[in-house]
């Protein structure tokens, strides 16, 4: 069958499927023009044996047939969906089973596979595990290793793909991007950065438009390679973009996909020179708790100061809007000692001047750039404003430049909100703050035209002169 038949074929079996269903079940196919790019992407050579264990209706492997390679093989609990596959494809070597509550070894056995396979290939569902989701396994050290590691079904289907892979196979698979920051994975990703290696990771963003997150292809070899580089790709114009390789030895846990060598250097240089805030801050960095109808809500704060409240001139509290948008950046306000909800972030540090002076960092285009493109990991969707992201960036106490800070803060406190001379006070903070951190014209060029490029034409003086 040719292949835009099989990719329409697929497609109307897919959109059969209750949208509840697929949803609660982590079912998202991969078209076949993504999958026919990802094949060719892996250059598999001739006479590889290649398993997509969560076939689905088959289009990756279809998309390998297709490729002219011969040795394909295919499994997926959804009888319909291999039926399907066989009817329309031709291809054999397709059984209906579920690969994460069997083992390796009795997978290949089903399979009438002799040996473990060279490419493990696919899109494994992703869903929480949880009463309704589970995995019918007697396994218990696989279902605790799961557990520890996030518990997801396509963490289930990664370790599958560690015992079905031979020693020096590859496994290739899309799986959700905030596998490389959240800290509920950080077990599997140790595993793999001490154990594996990480040939390549692309950055295809929200490709699935039903699914909420962003998404990544990971390509492993299932075994270790010392002193290796990460490819790092994007996706655009239908074409995988190589951005730069990274050290995988550089990566202790969380994994940042840098866009660039520029980006990678600036963090590197912050990440050396400075302390973090949490280092820093003495008092609470948190979620506000109050119930108080009087409570401030993230919806009552604007940049440096409160929309219905004057602002108090003693206290040691700064309020931050809990969501985060990167065409916005930062949304915060001295809050002298007013009470916060729970749509409000907390920081509590010493007194007015030292909370302005945090004001005046958390407002700037260096943080806000380091907070979406190495805090968020350059997440295009909308975050929260957590203690664990704000402690992270890079914070300095500058003697030279307090008094500039606060000043400035002050100014635009007292300064109409939006006007003329409130956007030029705000301007004078971003140069006094990259004046804070060292930073080159140079370095500051870069950071402004990074933040520029996302941020919404709201915020920015120089469009709306």
């Amino acid at each position: 069958m040719a292949t835009d038949t099989y990719s329409t074929e697929s497609k109307e079996y897919e959109n059969s499927l209750d949208a509840s269903y697929k949803k609660g079940k982590g079912i998202y196919y991969t078209d076949m023009e993504l999958s026919s790019r990802i094949i060719k992407f892996l250059k598999i050579p001739c006479g590889a044996y290649i398993l997509d264990p969560c076939c689905g209706t088959g289009n990756f492997i279809v998309s390998a047939r297709n490729s002219g390679h011969e040795n394909v093989y295919g499994s997926d609990i959804d009888a319909n969906a291999i039926a399907l596959c066989q009817r329309k494809s031709g291809i054999k070597n397709i059984t209906v089973l579920d690969t994460l509550a069997n083992n390796g070894k009795d997978i290949l056995r089903e399979l009438h596979l002799k040996s473990p396979v060279d490419y493990v290939i696919g899109n494994p569902p992703y869903v929480p595990i949880n009463k309704d989701i589970t995995i019918d396994t007697p396994d218990r050290p696989f279902l605790k290793s799961v557990k520890e590691s996030g518990s997801n079904l396509f963490i289930a289907a990664i370790y599958r793909a560690f015992e079905l892979a031979c020693p020096d196979g590859v496994i290739s698979y899309i799986i959700p991007k905030n596998f490389l920051h959240v800290a509920s994975y950080s077990k599997l990703r140790k595993l793999i950065l001490s154990e594996k290696t990480i040939l390549s990771i692309i950055d295809i963003g929200v490709y699935f438009k039903s699914v909420r997150g962003e998404q990544i292809i990971i390509t492993l070899k299932n075994s270790h390679i010392p002193n290796h580089n990460i490819r790092i790709y994007g996706y655009g114009n239908n074409e995988f973009i190589k951005r730069l390789e990274v050290p995988q030895s550089f990566y202790d846990n969380e994994i940042l996909l840098f866009e660039n060598e520029t980006d990678f250097r600036i963090y590197k240089r912050l990440e050396s020179s400075y302390k973090k805030l949490g280092d820093i801050c003495t008092g609470y960095v948190g979620r506000g708790k109050s119930k108080s109808p009087s409570a401030v809500t993230g919806k009552d704060i604007r940049k440096f100061s409160l929309k219905n409240a004057p602002i108090p001139q003693k206290g040691d509290r700064v309020f931050i809007q809990n969501i985060y948008s990167a065409e916005a950046g930062i949304i915060a306000s001295f809050a002298g000692n007013l009470e916060a909800s729970e749509t409000v972030t907390v920081i509590t540090d010493r007194d007015e001047n030292m909370c302005r002076y945090i004001l005046g960092i958390l407002h700037s285009r260096l943080c806000n750039y380091f907070l979406l493109k190495f805090c968020y990991n350059n997440s295009k969707l909308t975050m929260h404003t957590d203690a664990k992201y704000l402690k992270k960036l890079p914070f300095i106490i500058n003697s030279r430049t307090f008094n500039k800070v606060v000043s400035i803060v002050k100014l635009l406190e007292q300064t109409r909100y939006m006007s003329d001379e409130w956007f030029e006070a705000v301007e004078s903070l971003n140069d006094v703050v990259y004046e804070t951190y060292d930073i080159g014209r140079a370095e500051s060029g870069y950071m402004d035209a990074q933040m520029r490029g996302v941020q919404s034409g709201k915020w920015d003086y120089n469009r709306q002169k």
